[in-house]
């Protein structure tokens, strides 16, 4: 009678080609992964800022004479204070006189959860053009 020996299980080796293996997936998926997640925050952050940027915008064009008394504040234009899960939105900066071309600029700045590296600034440049500028971890344009 032949007797066979049944051994079933990995080898050592197997697992640590196995391992080897997933750990390079990793490597590649990973910063990729946390880059999107990034991408995802600036784009919800830009999408917040921009219902505020058109409430300012209209506020200036229609109290021009003293846009900064009017249009200072969310709560000077009427409208509720950014409310959103994970950004904090102010407003600086506002034109005391929106008639002069210098006085034309102001600032929409986001912060994503008190985390101020996660930061954008939305700012009105005199000619009317949008330019913003993101913090070390958000890297975005308007």
């Amino acid at each position: 009678m032949k007797t066979f020996n049944n051994k079933s299980g990995f080898t050592l080796i197997e697992i640590i080609v196995v391992l080897i293996i997933v750990g390079i997936l990793a490597s590649i998926a990973l910063p990729n992964l946390f880059l999107n997640v990034e991408k995802s925050k600036s784009a919800e952050a830009l999408t917040a800022m921009s219902g505020y940027k058109s409430d300012v915008e209209g506020c200036i064009q229609s109290h021009s004479a003293n846009a900064n008394t009017k249009c200072g504040t969310f709560a000077a234009m009427g409208i509720a204070a950014p409310n959103t899960p994970n950004f904090a939105i102010t407003l600086a900066n506002v034109p005391a006189d929106g008639t002069a071309a210098t006085a034309e600029t102001y600032t929409l700045k986001s912060v994503y959860n008190s985390n101020t590296a996660d930061t954008i600034t939305m700012v009105r440049n005199t000619d009317g053009s949008i330019t913003c500028t993101g913090g070390s971890n958000f890297a975005s344009a308007c």
